[in-house]
Order: C-alpha cells, then sequence, then structure tokens
C-alpha cells in the first residue's frame, strides 16, 4: 500500500490520468450490466438481445455460411462429401460436417504446429502426432459406419417381413410403407425410417423419399429395398419381390447369427483359456523354482 501511495504521489498526473480512465470504463461496465441483467429491459427486447454473445454470432455465422454453401448446389467438394460421409456414419447434426473438418484439418494443423514448436528442431513427433490425430478421428467415423450397416444388415429381414405381410393382408402399399418404421427396435435405424415415411407423406414423391434413405447407407441391401419400395409404388404388387426378399435377408440373419455366436464363443475360449494359462505359470512357476533350488542344494552337499 505504501509503495502505491508512493508511486500516486510521484507520478500525479499519471495516476489522475489512470483514475479517471479506469472510472469511465467502470461506469461504462456497470451500465452494461445493469441493462443485461434488468429484467424490464430484458421484457423489452423481447429476444432482440440473445444474438449479441460471442458463442451465438460464432454459431449463426457457421449456421449461415454452410446454408450460403449448400445453396451453390455444388455436385462435389470437400464439404459435401464430408456432409455424405457423417450421415453415412449416423452423424445426422446439421454441423457433424463441420466439426469433422474442423477436426481433421484445422485441428491436426494446430497440433502439428504446437508440437514441432515444442520439440524444434525435430519434427519427427509432430507428424506422429498429426497422423495420430487423423487415424484416430478416421476410426471412429469408420466404426460408427460399420456399426450403422451392420444393424441395417440384421433388422432388414424384418422390413421385408413386416411390408409382405401387409400388402397379403390388403394393406396398401402406400400405408405400409408409411408406418414400416413400427418394426424397428433400434432407436437410429427408426429414427431414418420415420424421415422416410414423413417426407413420402408430405411429399408423396417416392423417388426423393428414396434418395433420402439411399443416403443414410452405404450397402446393396439398401439398394435392393429402394428398388423393391419403388416397385411396389408403381406397380401396387410386390408381393413375390418382397417374399422372395424376405427369404434371403432372414437367411443372411440367420448366419449373421451364428458367425456372432461362433465369435462369442471363440472369445469365450480364448479368455479362458488366457486365465487357465495364468493360473498354470502361477503354479508351475513356484514349484520350478522350488525343484531348482532343492536341485542345487542336494549337489552341493
Amino acid at each position: 500500500m505504501g509503495e502505491t501511495l508512493l508511486f500516486i504521489a510521484s507520478h500525479k498526473i499519471f495516476a489522475a490520468a489512470m483514475f479517471i480512465l479506469n472510472t469511465t470504463l467502470a461506469g461504462m461496465l456497470i451500465q452494461k450490466m445493469s441493462i443485461h441483467l434488468n429484467r424490464h429491459a430484458g421484457e423489452a427486447m423481447g429476444g432482440r438481445n440473445e444474438e449479441k454473445s460471442l458463442y451465438r454470432k460464432c454459431k449463426l455465422f457457421v449456421s449461415r455460411s454452410i446454408e450460403q454453401y449448400e445453396r451453390k448446389d455444388r455436385e462435389a467438394g470437400i464439404y459435401v462429401k464430408a456432409k455424405d460421409k457423417m450421415k453415412k456414419s449416423g452423424y445426422r447434426s446439421e454441423y457433424a460436417a463441420a466439426i469433422y473438418l474442423f477436426l481433421k484439418y484445422a485441428a491436426t494443423a494446430a497440433l502439428f504446429v504446437a508440437a514441432f514448436v515444442t520439440n524444434f528442431p525435430q519434427v519427427s513427433g509432430a507428424f506422429i502426432l498429426a497422423a495420430s490425430n487423423i487415424f484416430i478421428i478416421e476410426t471412429v467415423v469408420a466404426g460408427r459406419r460399420r456399426k450403422l450397416q451392420l444393424k441395417f444388415q440384421r433388422y432388414v429381414y424384418k422390413i421385408y417381413k413386416y411390408l409382405h405381410n401387409q400388402i397379403s393382408s390388403g394393406v396398401r402399399v402406400n400405408d405400409a410403407i408409411k408406418t414400416v418404421y413400427e418394426v424397428i427396435d433400434d432407436r437410429e435405424l427408426r429414427g431414418i425410417l420415420i424421415r422416410f415415411a414423413a417426407h413420402y407423406e408430405l411429399t408423396l414423391d417416392i423417388d426423393a423419399a428414396l434418395e433420402e434413405f439411399r443416403s443414410s447407407f452405404e450397402l446393396q441391401e439398401a439398394e435392393t429395398l429402394c428398388v423393391a419400395l419403388k416397385q411396389g409404388i408403381l406397380t401396387g404388387d410386390n408381393q413375390e419381390l418382397l417374399a422372395r426378399q424376405e427369404e434371403i435377408m432372414f437367411k443372411k440373419y440367420f448366419y449373421y447369427i451364428q458367425a456372432e455366436t461362433d465369435s462369442c464363443r471363440t472369445k469365450g475360449v480364448l479368455a479362458a483359456a488366457l486365465f487357465t494359462a495364468v493360473i498354470v505359470i502361477m503354479i508351475i512357476v513356484p514349484l520350478f523354482n522350488d525343484v531348482t533350488d532343492a536341485v542345487s542344494k542336494v549337489f552341493i552337499n
């Protein structure tokens, strides 16, 4: 405190200028805070001040940039490819493609620069860190895509069975398609089928609805299902195709379950063998050491 007073006494003009400046800034800050904290002022704004924060401005800027890019109707491009990749991997957020590109390129570049500056002049660590980041991102995305594809392959026979039973019972193909999501228990697949049914019910455009559904998968089974659905809409009779596909997909489902069972059995055997090996080693090693000590003592005596 004494040093502060001594500094003020020695620099009176500077201290006075800083006092006036700080007082002005503090007054402006208090005024701003009182406006934002005042309930009546917030009600009077009617929600017009919700976009004033930096986070909301950045979010709005990213959203508008994405919308402007999509309006250009580009058939190719890194963002379009990333969006399609994210959609087929089960990521349906509006910002999924932007987050993916940011993590893969911007975050990778930032990690590379940080590692290079930290370990200068060695550059191998920076390359390894950047490559590891890209590898982890691609591995996670590929794992999600593979998981979604396996889900569809596992449940697709139920879709054929439901459609075949409904149409055989006299239900129109249009109505059967609109309710096909009810047979699926998986939340992710159910959501895709709900969007497909809603798109078709609102537009009555089967091609656009099927394109929306097809864009969620990268499987031949999805393409075959789209063909069967379109044939049912155009002809009104696709029972034979549905019955044949139901039989084929049920066989695939049975093989999938059998392969999964064999895999679980193999993993169980390997785990049991590993634990047995550990127990055997824990028993044999002390016995071997005791035998070695006993033999050495016998020969020494």
